[in-house]
């Protein structure tokens, strides 16, 4: 082999984020249980993320992105989701996808934009300074049809040689198959340039069949592409679930849900895709990766996200995905309504309170072993069932701590269910018990709670009225054996 003689070169020495949280645990693996996400080093990690998918556009400027990624992190969150140049919902290389660098290839589609890239790093290693792990989307579906497996590959070479060696997580495409008809170019040309979308329901037969075939194509590449070990998940629609697009299960790590924006008419569809994600074999973890973003249509508001949290929690999930109406795309006073009509700017929407809500869920389940907990409906009557999923939830430990929630009047629509609540499933024991506010985690005075002959409890918390909560609003209980 010939040695290099005489190199001419400049090599840029760019200082990496301390190792803080993040980078002091290690990288993000499945947990040997198959259900959990956990670092390196062995230690629990609960996602909670916030939906940027636009993050790298100009309309955020780079000191904002951190300032912002500064607030979500002392809010308690743990991740990011974002899109790597490939957005959803614009033309591709519109001017909706533009940065201060340009679009993330070159306007003919003929190679990667470096110095998008290069802008791009700064934001990576931005999220990683304030402890948040990177879920980075490779490209939203319908770019199979644009771009062709060739380059959609190229871009991932790209991602991986840029990215990977940080504490980064894959998704391979988002929403697939597409629901998107690209006018102005052949759709099934690998070099269609489509200058413009626009939404169709159904796709023909076989558009998706195409658009199918070409999306594993990539993830088989990506799979065999990746060294790092970093794990690999799809995100997926409405009513349909992410592995019916895949030919091999093993193509990813862990299942990213999508279950629709409709607010109170998505909570129990929401419910019942996660469980049946739950029961779906191979086992493997299971996050809603989206669904009812706070804000969406003028609803879905902090109500409807400490719902979606704690049922999903409750039930097994590995973490949960937050977004707020106006963030995921960084609306703007000079666009105001981008894909989305009468949406608020993304200064405003960072302000939505169901994000700090959300935070506040985290940092109690962190006071837990919640890796340990596992769903146990029957121990509080009434609960929830496939008849009605909106009715209370209870997980934990066998003879550890045990934590319930109790759904608000406005989402279960029948608070006079509500009106005796039973503990089972006891014990001889005595337990001392909390009620605890889930919009501000602060506890209520301690309840001592002894079981009758057959081991069970009414709840009587000592509120005066009816009831045996503080008030129609949605409360969390802790148990725990004395």
């Amino acid at each position: 082999m010939k040695a290099l003689t005489h190199p001419t070169g400049v090599v840029d020495v760019i200082s990496e984020p301390k190792a803080s949280g993040v980078l002091r645990h290690g990288p993000v693996r499945v947990a040997d249980d198959g259900r959990h996400l956990e670092h390196e080093d062995g230690s629990p990690f609960l996602w909670l993320a916030d939906t940027w998918w636009h993050g790298f556009t100009e309309r955020i400027s780079q000191r904002e992105f951190g300032e912002l990624a500064g607030t979500r992190a002392q809010q308690g969150f743990s991740v990011v989701q974002i899109v790597a140049g490939l957005y959803p919902e614009t033309i591709p290389l519109g001017p909706e996808g533009r940065s201060t660098s340009g679009w993330v290839w070159e306007e003919d589609f003929s190679a990667p934009n470096v110095l998008w890239f290069d802008e791009a790093d700064r934001r990576i290693r931005e999220l990683l300074k304030h402890d948040l792990i990177p879920c980075i989307v490779g490209a939203w579906a319908y770019y199979v049809r644009v771009m062709g497996t060739t380059r959609l590959l190229r871009h991932w070479r790209e991602l991986i040689a840029r990215w990977g060696a940080y504490p980064v997580v894959w998704c391979l495409a988002g929403e697939p198959p597409s629901t998107w008809k690209l006018e102005h170019g052949d759709d099934n040309a690998a070099d269609s340039l489509g200058r413009s979308i626009v939404p169709l329901l159904d796709l023909d037969e076989a558009a998706v069949a195409a658009q199918l075939a070409g999306l594993n194509e990539v993830a088989r590449g990506v799979r065999e592409l990746e060294p790092f070990g970093r794990p690999i998940t799809i995100h997926s629609i409405p009513a349909r679930q992410p592995w019916e697009f895949l030919e091999d299960d093993r193509l990813v790590d862990f299942w990213l849900l999508q279950t629709g924006h409709q607010g109170v008419r998505s909570l129990a569809p929401s419910v019942g895709a996660l469980h049946e994600a739950l029961a779906h074999e191979p086992t493997k973890p299971v996050i809603n990766g989206e669904s009812c973003y706070e804000g969406i249509a003028g609803s879905s508001w902090q109500e409807t996200q400490r719902f979606l949290f704690w049922t999903h929690m409750l039930s097994g999930a590995a973490g949960h995905s937050y977004g707020a109406h106006g963030i995921w795309a960084f609306n703007t006073p000079d666009l105001p309504g981008l894909f989305s009509g009468l949406a608020p700017t993304w200064k405003d929407a960072a302000e939505f309170p169901g994000a700090a809500q959300l935070g506040v869920g985290r940092r109690l389940l962190l006071e837990l072993p919640w890796h340990a907990f596992k769903p146990h409906p029957e121990w509080v009557e009434p609960h929830f069932s496939e008849k009605d999923l909106c009715l209370p939830y209870a997980a934990g430990v066998e003879n550890g701590p045990r934590l319930f929630y109790f759904p608000g009047h406005g989402l279960i629509g029948d608070q006079l269910s509500l009106a005796q609540v039973r503990l089972r499933e006891l014990g001889d024991r005595r337990w001392r018990g909390q009620i605890i506010d889930p919009r501000t985690g602060s506890p209520g005075p301690d309840l001592v709670i002894e079981s009758d002959d057959d081991g069970t409890a009414l709840l009587q918390s000592g509120y005066r009225g009816w009831a045996p909560l503080p008030s129609w609003e949605d409360w969390l209980l802790l148990l725990r054996p004395v």
